[in-house]
């Protein structure tokens, strides 16, 4: 899927990646679902490692371990 992102300090006028000639295929510079969550996350101001904790006591990531927003984007 393709996304368009503006605000939040993102740089603009950038592509990240490439597909191949029927935009079918990740070709160079895949982003993970976590790295676009931590990505989102920082353009909002929220810490995206941050575990919160559900009333019964089970830690919730708000992205998943490891997950890191894509830099070339700041």
């Amino acid at each position: 899927w393709t996304t368009v992102l503006a605000g939040g300090g993102i740089k603009a006028g950038q592509a990240v990646g490439k597909t191949d000639k029927l935009g079918m295929e990740v070709t160079e510079r895949p982003v993970s679902n976590p790295d676009f969550q931590a990505t989102l996350c920082k353009i909002l101001g929220i810490d995206f490692a941050k575990t919160n904790t559900t009333p019964d006591g089970r830690p919730i990531r708000i992205a998943a371990e490891g997950a890191t927003p894509v830099a070339e984007l700041f």
